[in-house]
C-alpha cells in the first residue's frame, strides 16, 4: 500500500520515511483499517540504528528529519520524555468524525424546549474521565519480516508457506510426511542463520543437524533468551515454559551457598544440592523438572563451573580461594594468551582436530613460563579433548586431573575460556609441576580424555633422577628477578628447551619484566636480541643476530608463545629480517636511543 502514498523531502528523507511507514504498517497489520498505529520515536531510532549499523545520535537526526518532512503522514505527540509517532495503515491517520446529534446524551442535555437552569454546573461538568494509557506495541522481528515466521524463501521473490509443503506417500502407502524430511518444491530453499551460515532445507534433517547442528541450537537458544515477553526459561540446551518452573527463595539460596562454601568446600553437582539441601528424593517423579529449575535459578547468583553431563556449581568466593594465584592477575594472563584468538595457534599443524578427537589425547611440551606459573594454553589441540562451555557467559569449568603414574594422586584445575579478545588457559598445575620434583621445562606431558566428562588423565615419560641448575623467579626480595638453583626432576625432557644456566644464563642481563610488561612482543624481542644476540652493527646503528630457536627459548621463559606467533612478530617488525634461512638466523636493528634507555634499566647480577 505504500506505493500509493507520496512522501516528501530529500531523496534520502523520502526513502527513510517510506521505511518508517512500512514498519508501522506491519506493526498494525491486524489493526482495523482506520485505527491509529503508534510507536515511540526512541524505539524507531533503536531499530533503524541497528539495521543501518549507525550511531543512535545520527539515526535520531535522520529519522526526525524524515518524519518532519511528512507532517501530514506522521502525527507527533510528546509523551513523557519521548515522542509518540502516529500514522495509519493506509496513510495518514484521520480522526473519525462521529455524528452525535441524535445521541441519547445530546437529547438528554439539549432538549427541544430547555427549561431555565440556575446553576448549569449541576447538569454539565467540564471534568473529563481519565482514559487508560495504552503502551506502544513492541516491534518484533515477526512483524518486521512481514508477519511471516514459518514460510521459506526461495529464488526470486517466491514464498512457499510451510503449510503448503507437499505430502508424499510413505513406504507404507499412507499419505504422510516421511519422518522430518518432506520433499520441497525447490532444491534452492534456504534459511540463513545469524552466524552467516546458509542451510539448504531440501537436505535431510539428519544431514542438516550433523553439518550445522551446533549453530542451529545456538541461534535457537539466542532467540529464546531474547524473547521480549520472557516466556521461556533456558539453561544449556534445555528450555521450559517459565510459568511451569519452580521458584527458589532467598533463604534456600543462602542454604545452598553455605553448603558449598562451608560443608563441602568444593564445587558441588546439581543433583547433590537438590538431594542434600533441598531434600528432594532422587526417586521423585518430578526430580528432573526440579533439577532444571534449580540450575536455572542458580545461574543468576552462583558460578556455573560444570561440563556437559556434569553440572557443577560454586560461589565466587570459593573459586577465588581455589584457583586464585597471587602471582598473576587473570586479565594479564588472558592478554598473554591472546595470540590464540588471533589465528597464531599452531597446535594442530601436525595432527588435525579430528585426529586428536578420534584418539582422545594430546601431547604438549612445557615451556619455562608454563612450568613456573602452572598454566597451559587452551589452544585448539587441548580444546579438542576438553569440554566446551555449555551456558552463555561461562567463564570457568573445574575438572579433575588424575595421574595414573602416581596412584591415588589427583588435583583440580580451572579451565578459563576465551572471552572479550583474551585467550583461554588452564591453571592449577603449579603444585604438581614443581613441588613433586618430577617435571621440568622441556618435559612432554600427555593429557587424555576419560569416560567421565569432568576428569582427564595426565602422564609423562619417566627417567632417572637428575639434578640441574635451572632458571626460577626469585621473589624473596622486594623486586623479583631471574636466578638459578639446583633442581631435581625425573622425566625425559627436550634438551633444547631445558632452561639451564649454560643455555639461558644471559637472561639475568635483562631487566625482569612483570606480566603486564610482557604483552608488547616487539619490545620483548628487541630486549632478547640485545642480551643474547651477536653484535653485527655499529655503535651508531647497533644490530644483533640470533637463531630462531634460541629466541624462542628465551621468549617462552617470559610468556606464552607459539612458533607461529614469534615468526609473525619477527616478520612484521620493521627492524627484523631473516638473514640465513637454512640456519634460521634473524637479525634485528635497535634504535640507539632505545638501547641507551634500556641500559639504564638493566642491572648487573654480579653487583648483587
Amino acid at each position: 500500500m505504500t506505493d500509493q502514498i507520496t512522501f516528501k523531502g530529500t531523496p534520502a528523507e523520502r526513502t527513510l520515511a517510506e521505511q518508517i511507514h512500512e514498519v508501522l504498517r506491519l506493526q498494525g497489520m491486524f489493526f482495523p483499517v482506520d485505527a491509529p498505529v503508534r510507536q515511540l520515536l526512541g524505539n524507531l531510532v533503536a531499530y533503524f540504528a541497528q539495521r543501518r549499523n549507525e550511531s543512535p545520535e545520527k539515526t535520531r537526526g535522520d529519522v526526525a528529519a524524515a518524519i518532519n518532512a511528512n507532517p501530514e503522514l506522521f502525527i507527533q505527540e510528546v509523551q513523557d520524555e519521548d515522542v509518540m509517532i502516529i500514522t495509519g495503515r493506509r496513510g495518514a491517520y484521520i480522526q473519525p468524525k462521529v455524528d452525535r446529534s441524535h445521541s441519547l446524551a445530546t437529547r438528554f442535555y439539549e432538549p427541544v424546549n430547555p427549561l431555565p437552569i440556575d446553576d448549569i454546573s449541576v447538569v454539565i461538568t467540564t471534568t473529563r474521565p481519565v482514559l487508560p494509557k495504552i503502551d506502544p506495541v513492541f516491534v518484533s522481528d515477526y512483524w518486521l519480516n512481514g508477519g511471516v515466521s514459518t514460510d521459506v524463501e526461495i529464488e526470486g521473490d517466491t514464498i512457499i508457506p510451510a503449510d503448503d509443503l507437499p505430502y508424499v506417500a510413505s513406504t507404507e502407502g499412507e499419505n504422510a510426511l516421511i519422518g522430518q524430511t518432506p520433499r520441497r518444491r525447490s532444491n534452492q530453499m534456504r534459511i540463513n542463520l545469524p552466524q552467516g551460515i546458509s542451510i539448504d532445507l531440501a537436505q535431510s534433517t539428519d544431514h542438516i543437524m550433523a553439518l550445522s547442528g551446533d549453530e542451529i541450537v545456538s541461534a535457537l537458544r539466542a532467540t529464546l533468551e531474547k524473547d521480549p515477553y520472557e516466556r521461556f526459561a533456558v539453561f544449556a540446551d534445555m528450555v521450559a515454559a517459565k510459568q511451569d518452573v519452580r521458584s527458589f527463595g532467598k533463604n534456600e539460596i543462602r542454604s545452598i551457598v553455605d553448603y558449598i562454601e562451608n560443608e563441602v568446600g568444593a564445587p558441588v553437582e546439581d543433583k547433590d544440592i537438590l538431594v542434600h539441601v533441598m531434600r528432594v528424593s532422587a526417586r521423585a517423579v518430578d526430580f528432573e523438572q526440579q533439577l532444571f529449575a534449580l540450575n536455572y535459578r542458580l545461574h543468576k547468583d552462583l558460578e556455573f563451573v560444570g561440563v556437559p553431563g556434569v553440572y557443577m556449581w560454586a560461589t565466587r568466593k570459593l573459586l577465588d580461594k581455589m584457583s586464585a594465584n597471587r602471582r598473576f592477575k587473570a586479565s594479564d594472563m588472558g592478554s598473554l594468551f591472546g595470540y590464540l584468538e588471533e589465528g597464531l595457534d599452531d597446535s594442530v599443524a601436525v595432527d588435525s582436530i579430528e585426529q586428536i578427537q578420534s584418539r582422545g589425547y594430546v601431547s604438549h611440551t612445557l615451556s619455562f613460563f608454563e612450568w613456573d606459573y602452572g598454566v597451559l594454553p587452551l589452544n585448539r589441540a587441548l580444546a579438542a579433548i576438553l569440554p566446551a562451555p555449555i551456558v552463555s557467559r561461562q567463564n570457568t569449568a573445574v575438572i579433575r586431573v588424575e595421574v595414573p603414574q602416581l596412584p591415588g594422586f589427583h588435583f583440580d584445575i580451572s579451565v578459563r575460556f576465551p572471552m572479550s579478545g583474551r585467550g583461554g588457559w588452564l591453571q592449577g598445575f603449579d603444585s604438581f609441576f614443581q613441588d613433586q620434583e618430577i617435571l621440568a621445562p622441556g618435559a612432554t606431558i600427555t593429557l587424555k580424555r576419560t569416560g567421565v566428562a569432568n576428569v582427564i588423565q595426565l602422564s609423562f615419560s619417566e627417567a632417572d633422577q637428575r639434578i640441574e641448575s635451572l632458571l626460577y623467579v626469585d621473589d624473596s626480595k622486594k623486586k623479583s628477578k631471574f636466578a638459578f638453583r639446583e633442581y631435581s626432576f625425573a622425566c625425559e625432557v627436550e634438551e633444547e628447551l631445558l632452561t639451564t644456566q649454560s643455555a639461558i644464563g644471559r637472561i639475568r642481563r635483562i631487566k625482569f619484566l612483570e606480566l603486564s610488561e610482557r604483552r608488547n612482543m616487539q619490545s620483548l624481542v628487541e630486549r632478547i636480541f640485545e642480551a643474547f644476540g651477536d653484535e653485527v652493527g655499529t655503535r651508531q646503528a647497533p644490530a644483533y643476530q640470533l637463531s630462531f630457536e634460541q629466541l624462542y627459548l628465551v621468549t617462552s621463559a617470559y610468556r606464552s608463545v607459539s612458533r607461529d606467533f614469534l615468526r609473525d612478530t619477527l616478520t612484521t617488525h620493521t627492524n627484523c629480517q631473516l638473514v640465513n634461512h637454512t640456519a634460521g638466523l634473524w637479525s634485528c636493528r635497535i634504535d640507539p636511543n632505545t638501547e641507551a634507555q634500556r641500559d639504564d634499566a638493566q642491572y648487573d647480577d654480579e653487583d648483587e
